[in-house]
C-alpha cells in the first residue's frame, strides 16, 4: 500500500509540475514576466537523477538497435556486391564457351577469375543430357579459401556451339 501512495504523489507531483510550466509559459507569452516562487523553484529544480538515467537508457537502447541495423545494411550490402561480380565471373565462363564453340566434354574444370579487383574461383561441370547433341554446363563460383557458393549457373550448349 505505501508503494500506491508514492506513486500516487510522485504522479500528483508531475502533474503540478506540468501544470506550473504551462502557466508559466502563457504568462510568459503574454507579455507577464513575474513567476511566482513555486514555478521559480521548480524550474530550477530541473530532473531528478532518475528521469535523466530512463532518458540515457532509453537513448542507449535507440542508438544500439540503430547501429545495429546499421552494420546489417552494410554487411548485405557486401554480400549483394560480391554474389553480383560471382554472377559475372559465372556469365563470363558460359560466354567464353558459347563463343569458343567447342562442344565441352564430360567433366568438372576448375580456373580463376578477377572481377572487379576482386579474386574468385569457378568449377565448371559438364553432364550429358539425354539428347547426345547437348550438354548440361553448371558452372559455380566462390571465393579462394571458401566452401560457400557465391553463385552457381547453368547452361545448356549445343554441338554446334549456341
Amino acid at each position: 500500500m505505501p508503494m500506491n501512495a508514492d506513486l500516487r504523489s510522485l504522479t500528483m507531483l508531475k502533474q503540478r509540475k506540468i501544470w506550473l510550466l504551462k502557466s508559466a509559459f502563457c504568462w510568459a507569452s503574454i507579455g507577464v514576466h513575474r513567476r511566482s516562487s513555486a514555478v521559480t523553484k521548480m524550474l530550477a529544480q530541473g530532473f531528478t537523477l532518475i528521469e535523466v538515467l530512463i532518458a540515457l537508457a532509453i537513448l542507449s537502447i535507440a542508438l544500439a538497435a540503430t547501429m545495429r541495423a546499421t552494420g546489417m545494411a552494410t554487411t548485405t550490402a557486401e554480400t549483394v556486391k560480391l554474389k553480383t561480380y560471382a554472377t559475372w565471373v559465372a556469365e563470363n565462363r558460359l560466354a567464353q564457351l558459347s563463343a569458343e564453340r567447342i562442344f565441352p566434354s564430360v567433366g568438372t574444370q576448375n580456373g580463376e577469375a578477377t572481377m572487379a579487383g576482386i579474386a574468385f574461383q569457378w568449377t565448371q561441370t559438364t553432364n550429358e543430357t539425354p539428347n547426345k547433341d547437348f550438354r548440361k554446363v553448371e558452372v559455380a563460383v566462390t571465393l579462394p579459401g571458401e566452401t560457400l557458393k557465391r553463385t552457381t549457373l547453368n547452361a545448356y550448349l549445343s554441338r554446334g556451339g549456341s
